[in-house]
């Protein structure tokens, strides 16, 4: 029994011993570590707050340093490092114990851009290898040599970046590249592709902003519908009548966010719903897909009245068939009931043989609109008014061929 506690003694003993090694050799790098000429702060992920750090140059390979952490700082692979040149530098290892923690980085040369699937473009920095690639371990100086017509790329590894499949097509330089390989695996934090050579397509790629496939970019519009200057009255509630498109189609419930200048005036809630506390002017700010459109509020003592009409249904209606459409009244964005008038004519307002009004429910606020069977194609424009006219609003519908 003694033995054994006389072990775990001499045990406890040792470690209470490296404990205090490690911690006065801690002490004595963060005494002395901004002293070094390689002291520099950099900002890592971000261009929030800056990191104390040590950049060592290595003389064999000038793009490619090692990184020194302060105490109590860490740095992982994937990590991006921003120096105050301007410079971007990714982080390819890292190496820790108990006192601090070093890495290998490399300077970033290329900022990868692509579209993603949802249709947004993505640009990161990223180190392009087009003749040889160093292998870094215990050998840097090995370096591996590119086949004629391929490059390679690595990447911080994150949802974006791995989300990039075989045949993803780049434009590097003023050629364009497509994926053969994507190893998310084997360096930790690291996404690694291997591209070759492939064939511009003027139709699709973009080369002065260098993104490929850019026809897959999403187009969004967003549309405000009230009237801008809103005027209200205090106390009174009103909704933000917003209108999304995407490549010209408008999107059911899209990814809104609504902001206000002053929230001690006007406040506004998630679903649009603006609340005024007292007069005065605000603007409110509504956003959706990286777009953002601004409406002006003034806020009156007297009660202000904005009435609006929307049309939903068909662009589009081919010879001889039907679709029926549907009409909404608002009053300050606020859906309210009403009776309905509908109306055809040409585009410049004359009467139109392009369609006819089949039939029509002013209190459902439906109509039947059939394309006439003469074979003569065109735009009609729908109208329609609440029973006292302050209400109204129109449709452009296309009148096809079926062949």
């Amino acid at each position: 029994m003694n033995s054994i506690r006389d072990y775990k003694n001499r045990v406890g003993k040792q470690k209470n011993v490296e404990s205090a090694t490690v911690k006065h050799a801690r002490h004595s790098i963060k005494t002395f570590f901004r002293h070094s000429p390689s002291f520099e702060e950099v900002f890592l992920n971000s261009d929030v707050d800056k990191v104390p750090v040590q950049i060592v140059s290595d003389a064999k390979i000038p793009t490619v340093k090692t990184i020194l952490m302060e105490p109590d700082y860490s740095i992982k692979a994937g990590n991006n490092i921003k120096r105050s040149n301007g410079e971007t530098w990714l982080c390819l290892s890292d190496d820790p114990n108990d006192v601090y923690v070093s890495g290998k980085i490399e300077r970033c040369n290329f900022d990868l851009k692509w579209i993603d699937k949802d249709g947004f473009i993505q640009i990161f920095p990223s180190i392009l290898y087009f003749n040889a690639r160093s292998n870094f371990g215990t050998e840097e100086d090995k370096v591996m040599n590119l086949p004629a017509g391929r490059r390679q790329i690595v990447v911080s590894k994150n949802i974006l970046t791995q989300s990039i499949q075989r045949d993803s097509r780049f434009i590097i330089g003023s050629e364009a590249f497509k994926v053969i390989d994507a190893d998310y695996m084997s360096d930790d934090g690291l996404v690694n592709l291997s591209l070759q050579s492939d064939q511009i397509d003027p139709t699709k790629d973009n080369l002065e902003l260098g993104i490929a496939d850019y026809h897959k970019l999403r187009k969004y519009e967003l549309h405000i519908l009230n009237d801008n200057p809103l005027s209200l009255s205090a106390n009174q509630s009103a909704k933000i009548n917003v209108r999304v498109l995407k490549n010209g189609y408008e999107i059911v419930n899209p990814q809104l966010e609504y902001s206000s200048s002053n929230t001690n005036l006007v406040s506004v809630d998630e679903h649009g719903i603006i609340t005024i506390h007292e007069s005065g002017e605000a603007i409110i700010a509504a956003s959706a897909y990286g777009i953002e459109k601004q409406l002006n509020i003034y806020v009156a003592p007297t009660i202000h009245y904005d009435y609006d009409a929307t049309i939903d249904g068909a662009n589009d209606i081919y010879l001889n068939r039907e679709s029926t459409y549907v009409a909404n009244f608002y009053n300050n964005g606020i859906k309210i009931a009403d009776e309905s008038q509908f109306s055809l004519t040409n585009l410049d307002g004359s009467p139109t043989l392009l369609a006819t009004i089949t039939s029509q429910d002013p209190i459902a606020n439906t109509c039947v609109i059939k394309a006439n069977s003469n074979r003569k194609l065109g735009t009609v424009i729908l109208h329609v008014q609440n029973a006292n006219g302050l209400s109204s609003g129109q449709k452009a519908i296309k009148i096809k061929s079926l062949i």
